[in-house]
C-alpha cells in the first residue's frame, strides 16, 4: 500500500442487515446483475429472489441463517461489482483500497478483495450457512446486542457465567454483542436488566456465533476448505480481518475463516486503527446501514468528524457513491 495515496475502505455487512424487498431497486434498474442470484440460488437449491420479495410466503425463510447469509453475501457482492467492475477503476487515482467484513461480510470482502472469484466464494457461504444453521438446531443458541453499556460493566455481570455466555462483537464503545447458550443468555440478560442495563436487543439469528461453541463447526468448515480449496489468488485490494484486527494476505487465509466462527469480531478496534491510519472515506457495501452508524458514532468519539462515511442500501444511495467516485477520479464511469 502507498502511505502516499488517500485510503478507502469498503466494508461488508454481516447476518442480520437482511430485509424483505433488499436490492429490488437496484436490480430493477441493473437487470444483468440477476445472475448473481441465479448462480447463488443453484447453490442452495432455493430461489433467493422469491425469498426477497417474499413469493408464495417464501419470505419468513430470510431469517434462517442458511437463506440470510447467501442472500446478503449476493447483494453485496452485485453492488460491488455495480460500482468497480461495471464503473472501472482508474488506475491513475491515487487511492488505495482496503475491505473488511463483519462477521458474515469477510466472504464479501474476500471476492471484492480479489482472492476467490463469486461461484467459489458463494460455495463457501451457502456451506457455512449451511453447518452454522444445523449447528443452530441442536446447539439452542441466541445473540443480543447490549446497547449504551461499557464493555467492562458487561464483563464483570459475565463472570458466573463462564464457558456459557460469551462477548461475540465489540461493535462501538456503547454496543456490544453477547453470544451463548438461550437459557443462560436468558438469565444474563436478566442480571444485566438488573445491574442497570437499559437496552439488549435480541439478534434475528437462532446461533450463537463468535464464540467456543462454534467449535465443531469451525472444523468442519476447516475441513471444507482444506478438500475443496488448494490456494487462493493474491488480493488486489488489501484484506483486513475484523477478528484478528490486522490485514491478512491468502497464505493465511484458511487459518483466518477458521478461527472466525469462534473469535469475537472486533470492530471497534479495526475502525480505531482505520482511523489513526488516516483513512479518508469508508463504504459500506450491502444492505443496511449498521456499518456505516458504527463508523459515524467512533469517528465523532474520535473527534473526526471530517470522515467521508457512505452506505449503499438504497438506489439512490449506490448512485451517490457512484457519482462520488467518478467526481473524485477514482472510478470511471461506464
Amino acid at each position: 500500500m502507498n502511505n502516499q495515496n488517500k485510503k478507502i475502505l469498503l466494508m461488508f455487512p454481516g447476518q442480520g442487515s437482511q430485509y424483505i424487498g433488499m436490492g429490488n431497486d437496484f436490480l430493477s434498474k441493473n437487470n444483468e446483475f440477476m445472475k448473481y442470484f441465479n448462480i447463488s440460488s443453484l447453490l442452495i437449491e432455493h430461489n433467493l429472489l422469491d425469498i426477497l420479495n417474499n413469493i408464495n410466503n417464501e419470505g419468513s425463510l430470510l431469517e434462517q441463517t442458511q437463506y440470510s447469509q447467501i442472500s446478503i453475501f449476493t447483494l453485496s457482492c452485485a453492488i460491488n461489482d455495480y460500482l468497480f467492475k461495471k464503473n472501472t477503476l482508474n488506475e491513475n487515482s491515487n487511492y488505495d483500497f482496503v475491505v473488511i467484513g463483519h462477521s458474515l461480510g469477510d466472504y464479501s470482502a474476500i471476492y471484492s478483495s480479489g482472492m476467490l472469484d463469486y461461484e467459489n466464494t458463494a460455495r463457501l457461504v451457502a456451506y457455512r450457512g449451511k453447518i452454522m444453521a444445523e449447528a443452530g438446531s441442536h446447539i439452542d443458541g441466541m445473540m443480543a446486542a447490549v446497547i449504551g453499556t461499557e464493555k467492562d460493566i458487561i464483563l464483570d455481570v459475565l463472570k458466573k457465567y463462564e464457558k456459557k455466555v460469551f462477548i461475540a462483537n465489540l461493535n462501538d464503545y456503547l454496543q456490544t454483542v453477547i453470544s451463548g447458550y438461550a437459557k443462560d443468555m436468558t438469565d444474563a440478560i436478566n442480571d444485566l436488566k438488573n445491574s442497570g442495563v437499559r437496552k439488549i436487543v435480541p439478534l434475528k439469528v437462532n446461533i450463537a456465533s463468535h464464540c467456543p461453541l462454534m467449535k465443531e463447526v469451525s472444523e468442519k468448515l476447516g475441513n471444507y476448505l482444506n478438500d475443496n480449496f488448494d490456494s487462493f489468488t493474491a488480493p488486489k485490494f488489501n484484506y483486513f480481518s475484523a477478528t484478528q484486527v490486522s490485514y491478512i494476505d491468502n497464505y493465511v487465509l484458511k487459518e483466518v475463516l477458521v478461527q472466525q466462527l469462534v473469535k469475537p469480531v472486533r470492530w471497534l478496534d479495526s475502525i480505531e486503527y482505520m482511523l489513526k491510519n488516516n483513512f479518508e472515506i469508508f463504504i459500506e457495501i450491502g444492505p443496511g446501514k449498521v456499518l456505516s452508524g458504527l463508523v459515524k458514532r467512533t469517528a465523532s468519539k474520535s473527534g473526526m468528524e471530517d470522515k467521508k462515511i457512505f452506505s449503499t442500501d438504497s438506489q439512490s444511495d449506490i448512485e451517490n457513491v457512484k457519482n462520488f467516485l467518478v467526481g473524485e477520479g477514482i472510478i470511471n464511469e461506464s
